[in-house]
């Protein structure tokens, strides 16, 4: 399945919520090339569809972050900082992250 119907197939599904830093990861493997599509119109798609919240990297999100023991990378304790902060589900394949059960995954 093409990105555009992963992120079109969500709409039935519930709020999606995406991490800023998510966004972050995204603008740069983009520039170097490593994913088939741009930052720009991730976010354009993003924007478009209204079951997808774009969540701030906050004060919050980093306290949450700080207080995760699991040894995750920096960007990865982010994102499930957000996941616990939002009291959500991770949508993930990372094995790190899911052997940590610092959040629910689902993948």
């Amino acid at each position: 399945m093409n990105v555009t119907k992963s992120f079109e197939s969500t709409v039935k599904e519930g709020q999606i919520i995406v991490p800023a830093v998510v966004l972050a990861e995204i603008l740069f493997i983009a520039k170097k090339g490593r994913i088939p599509f741009g930052f720009t119109a991730t976010v354009a798609k993003i924007e478009a569809l209204a079951n997808f919240e774009i969540a701030p990297l906050d004060l919050d999100v980093l306290k949450i972050a700080e207080s995760i023991g699991a040894p995750l990378e920096m960007h990865d304790k982010l994102i499930v900082a957000t996941a616990i902060r939002y009291d959500a589900c991770l949508i993930t394949s990372d094995e790190k992250i899911t052997k940590s059960k610092a959040v629910k995954t689902i993948w």
